[in-house]
């Protein structure tokens, strides 16, 4: 009987019906214990071999783990005796060699949630015995640490950089140890001389230069770089090409660009999940997330799926962070990062998230967590920046947005988020200063949003409503915005310009029919008199309102939305917090912002 179950167990496993050989090998097993007279060494051997890869692949690891300690001892004891049984096992099925049952239960440990016990076991595999899977998987624990704490980053880029000497055509591994703070020439060199290395494959070094740019927070060179290889080879088009190429635009903060990218890639592969939550986030910043139908159908789709990614969690919290359901987000956002502790957007997400909650000590633990996994993302730092002036600690928020031009001395969101600071201070003097940052963030793109509209807020301030008027319908020429379209709507009726106003207000109600603050200016512009200027600004709540003020001739009090992008991305964040009143709030130390010329003189803002 035992012979027969056994050539049954064979039978069953060389099928791969996994399910089918457990509780026949489990039979087995039990028979031969209670009849020894029939039970061999190789035979039991044979039949733990089959019981245990068949729980690996049926995923019940802890039942699996349970076997392979013992069969790796066993073997151990046959290759002492040079038992002839154990050669012909492993021609027969490769996966039953030493090396390979190391590694399925290294990775049964990762997946029961013990990563110590996982890196444990595969050093335990001689070094000139691993696989580049075996070092990849060591590289990613070692890389990761157990949860996000404690990685052994010498050890993970020595695994890496063994993986690429093997398989120079890993982008992952690459990018990771790019990642790593390895430096992009080593890198490309260590690619160049692998031993199977790829002929005319010359695009490679510009994808890795491209990398190294992005990982070193250049991330508009970055884009510049992915761009050539999107205008210059035959690569364009490509689906990777172009998500790299947005995620470089969308880290610079060039919102529609990386919405573009995201979208036509989205229509090309529907069923890239990352990419659905990406493009919420773009759209999201942009201020039309979850009005869109296309996102609605899109979403809709994600929730079709019966099994869940990470991606598909992140995809949901996104849904639900667009419709003001903060606290389900909190909870989508918990299901991702159990499934993948280190996914970049809901770690930046869940800190937007307790912002938006008031929650703010909580959110600058969430940011200051995503920092040690993206620390080259300006969401993280920018995050930071929100949730200490909402907890009114003005020393640290000071010291955030310094630190973040020095991390990012050419960006145009670090220079424009510093001059948009100063720019809503209290003291004239500290005020003033916000120009430099404005010109020297225009400078380097002329067309980005935010920059633009702080300029203009400094021009209505200064007097010159025209020239601000000119340059805000010169931008919206090409990049029609809703929220600039108001503001232009709302500046020309205070300077008594009804009929160009209503050109404005009626094509950004052409964007967004339920504008509440383009409908207010219009109502406003019809019952408006030759003495009174109503102005529409936002309150802490994030709603319009209407202040009727003396005309000055000029904006006393700079309005948030004119930040654009960048305030549309963190309007919740700025609406709690004391962001734009900090110079005036009692609690808080006014002279904080007094020593920034001093503060930056050692600071070169070419970047040079």
């Amino acid at each position: 009987m035992e012979n027969t179950l056994f050539e049954n167990v064979k039978k069953l496993y060389d099928h791969k019906l996994y399910e089918c050989v457990i509780p026949v090998a489990k039979l087995l097993t039990t028979a031969l214990k209670n009849d020894r007279n029939v039970a061999t060494l190789e035979m039991e051997y044979q039949v733990q071999l089959f019981l245990s890869n068949s729980q690996y692949k049926e995923g019940q690891h802890r039942a699996a783990l349970r076997h392979f300690d013992d069969m790796i001892h066993q073997r151990r004891m046959m290759a002492r005796h040079k038992n002839a049984c154990l050669l012909a096992i492993e021609s027969a099925y490769p996966e039953f060699a030493e090396v390979e049952l190391r590694r399925r239960a290294a990775e049964c440990y990762r997946e029961i949630g013990n990563p110590e016990m996982a890196i444990s076991t595969l050093l335990q595999v001689p070094v000139k015995s691993r696989t580049p899977r075996i070092n990849l998987m060591l590289a990613r624990l070692q890389h990761h640490g157990p949860g996000l704490g404690c990685p052994n980053k010498a050890e993970a880029m020595h695994a890496y950089r063994e993986v690429v000497r093997e398989c120079p055509m890993a982008l992952q591994v690459i990018q990771s140890l790019l990642e790593l703070k390895v430096d992009g020439n080593e890198v490309n060199s260590l690619v160049m001389h692998a031993a199977s290395v790829p002929g005319n494959f010359d695009w490679l070094s510009t994808w890795i230069k491209a990398l190294a740019q992005m990982f070193d927070c250049k991330h508009l060179d970055a884009a510049g770089t992915f761009q050539k290889l999107q205008d210059t080879t035959s690569l364009r088009g490509n689906e990777h090409l172009m998500t790299a190429l947005g995620k470089c635009l969308y880290y610079h903060g060039n919102y529609l660009q990386a919405e573009q990218l995201f979208s036509a890639t989205v229509s090309a592969n529907p069923d890239n999940v990352e990419l659905i939550g990406l493009l919420g986030v773009v759209r999201g910043q942009e201020g039309h997330g979850l009005s869109s139908p296309d996102m609605d159908r899109l979403y809709a789709q994600v929730t079709r799926e019966r099994s869940y990614s990470p991606d598909h969690w992140f995809a949901h919290a996104q849904s639900m962070y667009d419709s003001g359901k903060f606290e389900r987000g909190l909870s989508f956002v918990k299901q991702c990062l159990e499934a993948d502790p280190r996914h970049q957007e809901a770690l930046i997400l869940r800190g937007r998230l307790l912002n938006s909650l008031e929650l703010h000590k909580e959110a600058a633990e969430a940011f200051r967590m995503a920092q040690t996994v993206a620390s080259y993302r300006f969401e993280v730092y920018r995050g930071l920046y929100h949730s200490y002036l909402a907890q009114k600690r003005f020393k640290e928020a000071h010291a955030m947005c310094n630190w973040t031009l020095r991390m990012f001395p050419n960006a145009p969101r670090s220079l424009t988020m510093f001059g948009r600071t100063l720019f809503v201070s209290a003291d004239p003097m500290v005020k003033k200063t916000a120009r430099k940052f404005a010109e020297k963030s225009l400078k380097i793109d002329p067309n980005y949003t935010p920059a633009v509209a702080l300029m203009a807020d400094i021009c209505q301030f200064e007097g010159s409503p025209k020239v601000s008027i000119k340059l805000l319908e010169d931008h919206v020429s090409l990049f029609p915005q809703t929220n600039l379209f108001t503001v232009l709507g709302d500046m020309l009726r205070t300077q008594k310009e009804p009929i160009r106003a209503l050109e404005y207000y009626y094509k950004a109600l052409g964007k967004d029919p339920k504008c509440e603050r383009t409908l207010r200016g219009i109502s406003l512009l019809k019952s408006s008199n030759s003495l009174v200027i109503e102005s529409c600004v936002l309150d802490e709540g994030g709603v319009t309102k209407v202040n009727n003020q003396q005309s000055t001739g000029g904006l006393a009090t700079p309005n948030l939305e004119w930040m654009g992008g960048d305030c549309a991305e963190n309007a919740r964040e700025a609406s709690s917090s004391p962001a734009a009143r900090s110079g005036q709030d009692g609690d808080g130390d006014g002279s904080v912002w007094h020593d920034v010329d001093a503060e930056m003189s050692n600071f070169n803002y070419d970047g040079h």
